[in-house]
């Protein structure tokens, strides 16, 4: 099989990286390499990069692209919902039980509507279950974020930063609570260990015991759950 690449150069790398994502490769390289160079540790990759290629581009296929519209599946922590669309004088978004019943107005633009509604309900249900977490998160773990929130990353679960505020994608709730939670602890130990050292690791595994598996799940399903055209995944080996 002959790879199709994109090469992405910058003067601030030094050396050659490859990224493999969405189903497509890109080589990130250093501003003044030669292409032979680029070429040959392609080539030395090839195995490597085939296989989580193929990997990705099988979960892509096993899931229609969304288009937010009546009878599409979308999740909350893991379990399906249908999801339920109408015109009405008003935008509104509730769930009962396994359906998630949205309306938009017939003004609504079509690209973006029903989607917005739908993203908006996402980040208010995170920003309560991160709410109803930090309640009961015990004090004497040392590790207290000083505010946290709900943003939209496209290639990442969620950041803490050095003011020790957290953040993190509303794409997180898609998946099971379990792996939800690895992720917010993940983060957590990051004020106290700002790498990803050993001690960092050490700490995530003495308070999240199953970090490993959800890390897994992660690197698993982040294709198709951080992907804007799919935020789902396929049931098979997931949960």
């Amino acid at each position: 099989m002959t790879l199709i690449y994109q090469i992405n150069r910058s003067k601030r790398r030094r050396n050659l990286a490859i990224k493999v994502a969405k189903g497509k490769l890109e080589i990130q390289a250093p501003w003044h390499m030669p292409e032979a160079t680029i070429r040959a540790f392609v080539n030395d990759k090839h195995a490597w990069i085939d296989k989580h290629l193929q990997r990705q581009r099988r979960q892509l296929d096993a899931l229609a692209p969304r288009l937010w519209e009546s009878g599409e599946r979308l999740r909350w922590l893991g379990e399906p919902m249908t999801l339920k669309v109408a015109t009405a004088t008003r935008k509104s978004v509730e769930r009962y039980g396994a359906e998630l019943f949205v309306t938009k107005t017939a003004r609504s633009q079509a690209v973006k509507e029903p989607r917005l509604t739908i993203i908006s309900w996402y980040k208010r249900q995170a920003e309560a279950w991160l709410d109803d977490f930090f309640a009961t998160w015990p004090e004497h773990h040392g590790l207290t974020p000083s505010t946290w929130s709900i943003g939209d990353f496209t290639s990442k679960w969620g950041h803490c930063t050095r003011k020790q505020a957290l953040k993190f994608t509303w794409k997180l709730w898609i998946a099971p609570p379990w792996v939800v939670r690895n992720v917010v602890i993940h983060e957590l130990c990051h004020l106290k260990e700002f790498n990803h050292s050993k001690a960092f690791w050490r700490l995530v595994e003495q308070l999240s015991p199953d970090y490993q598996a959800a890390e897994a799940w992660l690197r698993q399903h982040g294709v198709t759950v951080l992907n804007a055209d799919y935020l789902d995944y396929c049931d098979e080996n997931s949960d």
